[in-house]
């Protein structure tokens, strides 16, 4: 009591058949998607600017002071 097709085709034809969808998907998106900026990115809001900003200036400050930190361990 076999199967009619191998084990090992079957996993490779389910494979095969999740990379088509996976490409029809993106296609259907390329054509379909949002088109709110000609480089394909979204613009950002004026309270989006402001916060992105201040999560960069609260990773510098993180980073000097751990830069601080570990200098004196040398």
């Amino acid at each position: 009591m076999g199967y009619a097709i191998h084990p090992s085709l079957i996993v490779l034809l389910i494979m095969l058949a999740t990379v088509v969808v996976i490409m029809m998907g993106y296609a259907m998106h390329r054509l379909l998607g949002l088109k709110d900026a000609s480089d394909g990115y979204k613009p950002r809001n004026v309270d989006q600017e402001e916060y992105m900003r201040e999560v960069r200036h609260r990773s510098q400050v993180g980073l000097y002071h751990e830069g601080r930190r570990g200098a004196g361990r040398s």
